[in-house]
C-alpha cells in the first residue's frame, strides 16, 4: 500500500470557496470542511479563513479521507456542515467529537456510499464546539481525518472608557488609539469619525491593525469626536466605545521634539507564515519625516515584498526568513536617534518531513515507523492504531519521532498514523503494518498480569494474554505449585463436608487458548505471594509473574490459620461456609477430567438469551444458544441457580441441574414470587469446560385472586402535608437500588450491562448511570454512561482495557434524587484483542412477531440462524424503526442491541401510529441484508381516570391490524 497527499486525488471535493469567497448566507469551507451560519448578506462574503490547496490521503484498499482544516466558527444557534468523503465506496464513514464516538442519529448526515457525507449541528451550542472528526474503516483497517475546530463566534463589549483629550499642531500627526474588544474571530476596526463611519484607510486617514487611527498631516477640519468601533464579520455584530478621543489643532509654534507616538514600548509579534504584517511606526513633531528600519542590525530593503505606508511597515506575506528584531529609527534635531522595536516570531504550521511507510514483518519480530516533522512551534505528535490513539505499554513504546513495536502479533496488524499538532494547524502520516503469520511461532506475553495491594476480603482477577502459533495453553502457578480448576467441576453438587478452618480460600481459572484470568474469591493474608503464568505451545513456553499484597484486617476471628502454602487442588466456595466442591473419591459420583482430554479449545461460554425478567412468579424459562465449539461437540451443559436478596446477597442453596448438550431450555421451577436469583452455566464436551455464563434475573409478582380475599372498602384520611395530587399522598423518596447489574461481551473492549430496576419512589424514574471500576483497590468508580433513557435497560460500555478486570454498578435516577448504587456486578475480565472480523454476515435476523404493549412501546423478537452466515460472529443488531406512513428512508430511527439478544422493547413512540421495522445484523467487517418488515400500530392512549389494560407478558402474539395496537408482517 502508498500513502501519498495529492489534490487531483478528490476531485469531487472541490467547491467554491476554494475561490476566496463564499455564497451570501456566508461559509468557512476548506478540505470537505464547511460551516454555515445563516446570516443573509448583500454581496459575496469573504471566508474568514485561509483555504489550504485540497489534499486527500489516499490508500489501496482502505479509505481515502480528506484532510481536516481548521475552522473558526459560526454564530450561536446556527447551522454547521461538515463534509467527509472516503473511497472505495465500502468504507463505513463515523463522526467523533473531542475524541468520542457520536452515536447515530447525534447531526443528520446525508450521501451515498463512496460519496460526500455530511454531519449537521442544526443549532450549534456552546457544549457542542471543538474539535471534529471523520473516522472511515474498512477490512483493512481504520484511519481518521484531521480534526476541524468549529467554534462559536462573538464579540465583548469594549471595556470602560473615558474622555480623552488630544492636542496635535497643525501639520503633525495625530493618533487616535483603540484597544479592540476580544473577538472571535479577530474583529475589524471601525471608527466613529464626526458621526459618520469609516471602515477602511482613505485620503489622510489610516485604520492600522491594531485598530488605532493614524492622521497624517492634521488640519482644522480634523477637530472632532472619535469613537472607536469592531465588527465581527461572522456575527455582523459591531460594538462602539462609550466615550471617545477628542481631538484638537492647534497652530504649530515649531518647537516640538520629534517622537515616537507608537509603540512606546518593546512590542513582540506572533504571525503565521504567508499571513501580511505591519509593524507600525507613528512619528510626531515635524512634517514629512521618514523612519529608516532595520531587522538584526541591516537596513530593511523596500521592495514588492516589503513596503513603507506613512512610515509602517508592511510585510505582504510573511517568511521565516522575516522572524527576527526589528527597529523603526527616526533622527532629531540633535542628531540623536529614537526607536521603535519589534521581536517577530514566525509560526508556521507542521509539516512532515519523513512519513510513514508500509511494512510487512513475520509475528514475533519487532519493528519502528518514524514520523520526522517540522514547524514552529515544535508539533506534538499523536499516534493512532486504527483511528484510536496508542497506549505506550512495554511492547508499544514511544520515543520522540517513532514508534517502536516489539514482538508483533496478528493484532498489531493495521494502519498506523502520527497526527501532528501544532496549536497552528496539523499534519498527519499513515502506513500500513501487515504480519506475516509462518506456519509456527513462540509464545509471546501480550499482557501480563499486574501485581498489586488488596483489602483481606477483596475479590481479585489476575489476567494474562498470549499470542503465539498456534495459540498457546495459559497455566497459573503459586508457591504450592501448579492451580488447577476447571468452572465445569465448580457447577456440580458439593459430596463432602466443609473445609476446615485455615484451608485455603479457593481459586478460579477460566481459560481459553491465548487468554486466561484467575479469580480468587475473599483473598486472605495465604494468597499473598508470587504468581506465574505460564503460556506454552509445541515450540516453547514463556512466563510473566505478579507479585500480591494483601493487608490484613484490624481483627480476625480467632482460630484462623495463617498458614502460607496454598492447595494444589483448592475448593470453590461461594458463601464461604459450605463447599462448593470437594474432589471426589475414586470410583465415586461422575469424576470430571481435571486435565483436557482434546488438544482442541474447550467450548465457549453459552449465550444466554432469556431476558431477565419474567411475569410468572414461580417459573423462568432459561433460553440460551451454544459459543463456538471448536469442532468438539458440546455434551453437556451445567446450570446452577440460586436466590439472591434484594441487597444482592446469598439468600439460599444452589441447584444444579445437568442438561443434555442438544437442549437449549430449561424452566426452572418452584421459585418464589418477587425474588432475585442468579444462574451459573458452562458448556462441557471432550476438550474440557469452557468460560461459565451468568444472569441475574426476577420473578413476577404473585397474582391474587379477588375472591380468595375480599377487598375492603377504602379508608380515607387527610393527609396532614400540600404534598398531595388528587388527594393521593406522593412520597417524595428517591428510587430503590437496582438489582445487581448483569455483564455479558458485545465486543473484544466493550460489554453490554444489564439491570432490573426497583420502586422508583413515587415518582417515575428519569434516567440510569453506569458506573465501572477497574480490580485493584486504588481504583476509583467512574461514570461510563449518564442519562440513560428510563426506557431503556441495557446499555454498551466501550474501550475497555483489554486484560484488565471490571466491575459495574447501577444507579436510577428521578426529580428527587439518585438511588442508592445497585450491588456490583460480578468481575469481569476483557481478554485480549483478537483480529477483527474480517467477514460480514450476509444473511439478516427474522422478525418473528411483534406486540404494542403500551401507546409508546413496541415488544419486538426475533430469531437469528449463525449457519445462515457460516457461522459468522456478530457483535449485535440494528434495529430500524419509522411511522409507516413516511416514504423517506431518513426517518428512520436505530436502535442497537448485543448479538446475543433475541427481543427489544422499541419506546418513545407516537399513540394510535403504525411503524414499519426491520433489522441487520451486523460485525466489524460490516452489516447483513435487511430482515423481513413487520408492521405494528401503538396502541391509544389511554384517557384521564380510565384504568389500564390487564398487564401481560411480552410474546409472539399477533395483533388483528384494524385496530389500535395492532401488528402485522
Amino acid at each position: 500500500m502508498r500513502f501519498f497527499s495529492s489534490s487531483p486525488g478528490c476531485p469531487q471535493l472541490q467547491s467554491s470557496c476554494e475561490r476566496g469567497v463564499c455564497g451570501r448566507r456566508g461559509c468557512v469551507q476548506g478540505a470537505g470542511l464547511k460551516v454555515h451560519h445563516g446570516l443573509q448578506s448583500e454581496g459575496p462574503v469573504h471566508c474568514p479563513v485561509p483555504l489550504p490547496g485540497l489534499a486527500c490521503l489516499l490508500l489501496s484498499r482502505t479509505p481515502v479521507l480528506p484532510l481536516g482544516a481548521p475552522v473558526r466558527g459560526t454564530a450561536a444557534g446556527g447551522a454547521v456542515h461538515l463534509l467527509c468523503s472516503a473511497r472505495p465506496p465500502s468504507a463505513r464513514l463515523s463522526w467523533r467529537f473531542m475524541g468520542r464516538a457520536l452515536e447515530p442519529g447525534a447531526g443528520r448526515g446525508g450521501g451515498r456510499e463512496g460519496e460526500v457525507r455530511s454531519l449537521t449541528v442544526p443549532s450549534l451550542q456552546p457544549d457542542q464546539a471543538g474539535l471534529y472528526q471523520c473516522v472511515a474503516q474498512t477490512d483493512a483497517g481504520a484511519i481518521a481525518s484531521r480534526p476541524a475546530r468549529v467554534t462559536i463566534a462573538g464579540i465583548s463589549e469594549f471595556g470602560e472608557s473615558r474622555k480623552r483629550s488630544l492636542a496635535v499642531e497643525e501639520g503633525g500627526t495625530a493618533l487616535v488609539e483603540c484597544r479592540l474588544p476580544h473577538s472571535d474571530p479577530p474583529a475589524l476596526p471601525r471608527l466613529r469619525v464626526r458621526g459618520e463611519w469609516l471602515e477602511q484607510s482613505a485620503d489622510e486617514y489610516l485604520i492600522l491593525p491594531s485598530g488605532n487611527l493614524q492622521i497624517v498631516s492634521v488640519s482644522p477640519r480634523h477637530q472632532g469626536t472619535y469613537k472607536c468601533g469592531a465588527y465581527n464579520p461572522v456575527t455582523r455584530e459591531a460594538k462602539v466605545e462609550g466615550h471617545g478621543t477628542r481631538l484638537i489643532v492647534k497652530r504649530s509654534d515649531g518647537s516640538s521634539q520629534v517622537r515616537i507616538v507608537f509603540p512606546v514600548t518593546p512590542q513582540t509579534l506572533n504571525v503565521v507564515r504567508s499571513k501580511p504584517l505591519t509593524l507600525e511606526c507613528v512619528l510626531a513633531g515635524r512634517p514629512n519625516l521618514i523612519a529608516r528600519w532595520v531587522k538584526d542590525g541591516q537596513d530593511v530593503v523596500l521592495g514588492p515584498s516589503h513596503t513603507l505606508v506613512h512610515n509602517n511597515l508592511l510585510l505582504t506575506s510573511v517568511k521565516q526568513s522575516d522572524a527576527g528584531n526589528y527597529k523603526c529609527l527616526v533622527p532629531t534635531e540633535k542628531r540623536d536617534v529614537v526607536s521603535a522595536n519589534y521581536t517577530v516570531n514566525v509560526l508556521e504550521p507542521p509539516s512532515v518531513l519523513r512519513g510513514l511507510s508500509d511494512q510487512s514483518v513475520t509475528s514475533g519480530s519487532s519493528t519502528r515507523f518514524v514520523c520526522a516533522a517540522k514547524g514552529s512551534p515544535a508539533p506534538n505528535i499523536t499516534w493512532l492504531f486504527n483511528a484510536n490513539p496508542v497506549v505506550p505499554s512495554s511492547r508499544h513504546q514511544v520515543s520522540g519521532s517513532s514508534l517502536r513495536i516489539a514482538a508483533v502479533t496478528l493484532q498489531d496488524q493495521g494502519v498506523y498514523q502520527c497526527l501532528l499538532d501544532n496549536g497552528i494547524g496539523w499534519a498527519q502520516s499513515a502506513g500500513t503494518l501487515t504480519v506475516q503469520s509462518g506456519p509456527s511461532s513462540r509464545p509471546v506475553i501480550l499482557s501480563p498480569p499486574l501485581s498489586g495491594s488488596f483489602q483481606e476480603g477483596d475479590d481479585v482477577f489476575l489476567s494474562c494474554n498470549a499470542s503465539g502459533q498456534p495459540l498457546p495453553v495459559i497455566r497459573w502457578y503459586n508457591a504450592a505449585g501448579p492451580i488447577a480448576t476447571h468452572p465445569a467441576r465448580l457447577l456440580q453438587p458439593p459430596q463432602a463436608a466443609a473445609r476446615a478452618p485455615g484451608d485455603s480460600p479457593p481459586h478460579l481459572t477460566m481459560s481459553r487458548p491465548g487468554s486466561s484470568s484467575l479469580y480468587i474469591q475473599a483473598v486472605t493474608p495465604a494468597h499473598a505471594g508470587k504468581y506465574i503464568c505460564e503460556a506454552s505451545n509445541e515450540l516453547g513456553s514463556v512466563k510473566a509473574e505478579a507479585i500480591l499484597t494483601v493487608e490484613p484486617l484490624e481483627s480476625t476471628s480467632a482460630g484462623t490459620s495463617t498458614d502460607s502454602t496454598l492447595s494444589i487442588h483448592p475448593i470453590q466456595n461461594d458463601e464461604g461456609e459450605e463447599p462448593f466442591l470437594q474432589e471426589e473419591e475414586p470410583g465415586e459420583g461422575h469424576a470430571l477430567p481435571s486435565e483436557r482430554t482434546s488438544d482442541l479449545p474447550p467450548p465457549e461460554a453459552p449465550i444466554i438469551t432469556s431476558p431477565p425478567q419474567t411475569h410468572k412468579p414461580d417459573v423462568y424459562d432459561l433460553e440460551w444458544r451454544p459459543g463456538r465449539d471448536w469442532s468438539s461437540p458440546i455434551n453437556a451443559y451445567f446450570v446452577k441457580y440460586r436466590k439472591l436478596d434484594d441487597a444482592g446477597n446469598v439468600a439460599g442453596g444452589w441447584h444444579t441441574v445437568r442438561v443434555p448438550g442438544s437442549e437449549k431450555t430449561l424452566r426452572l421451577s418452584e421459585l418464589e414470587p418477587s425474588s432475585l436469583y442468579e444462574v451459573l452455566m458452562v458448556a462441557r464436551s471432550s476438550a474440557g469446560e469452557g468460560q461459565p455464563a451468568m444472569l441475574t434475573f426476577r420473578t413476577g409478582k404473585e397474582r391474587i385472586s379477588p375472591s380468595k380475599n375480599p377487598s375492603k372498602p377504602p379508608i380515607l384520611s387527610l393527609p396532614d402535608s400540600s404534598n398531595t395530587h388528587f388527594g393521593v399522598v406522593v412520597h417524595d423518596t428517591v428510587p430503590e437500588a437496582p438489582d445487581r447489574p448483569t455483564i455479558s461481551m458485545a465486543t473484544e473492549s466493550s460489554v453490554y450491562v444489564t439491570w432490573i430496576p426497583r420502586a422508583n419512589g413515587g415518582s417515575p424514574i428519569t434516567a440510569f448511570r453506569v458506573e465501572y471500576r477497574r480490580q485493584g483497590r486504588s481504583a476509583e468508580w467512574a461514570t461510563a454512561a449518564d442519562n440513560i433513557s428510563p426506557l431503556k435497560l441495557s446499555v454498551e460500555v466501550r474501550n475497555l482495557e483489554p486484560g484488565s478486570t471490571y466491575r459495574f454498578r447501577v444507579i436510577a435516577v428521578n426529580m428527587y434524587g439518585e438511588s442508592p448504587h445497585s450491588t456490583p456486578s460480578r468481575p469481569y475480565p476483557v481478554s485480549a484483542v483478537s483480529p477483527p472480523f474480517s467477514n460480514r454476515p450476509v444473511a439478516g435476523p427474522h422478525i418473528s412477531s411483534t406486540d404494542a404493549v403500551s401507546d409508546t412501546q413496541i415488544m419486538l423478537r426475533w430469531t437469528y440462524t449463525p449457519s445462515s452466515n457460516n457461522n459468522t460472529p456478530i457483535q449485535g443488531f440494528y434495529i430500524y424503526y419509522r411511522p409507516t406512513d413516511s416514504d423517506n428512508d431518513s426517518d428512520y430511527k436505530r436502535d442497537v442491541v448485543e448479538g446475543i439478544k433475541q427481543w427489544h422493547l422499541i419506546g418513545q413512540l407516537q399513540p394510535e401510529t403504525s411503524y414499519d421495522i426491520k433489522m441487520q445484523c451486523f460485525n466489524d467487517g460490516g452489516e447483513s441484508e435487511y430482515s423481513n418488515v413487520m408492521i405494528c400500530e401503538t396502541k391509544a392512549r389511554l384517557a384521564p381516570g380510565a384504568p389500564p389494560e390487564p398487564g401481560h407478558a411480552p410474546g409472539p402474539t399477533r395483533r388483528t391490524p384494524s385496530a389500535p395496537g395492532a401488528c402485522c408482517t
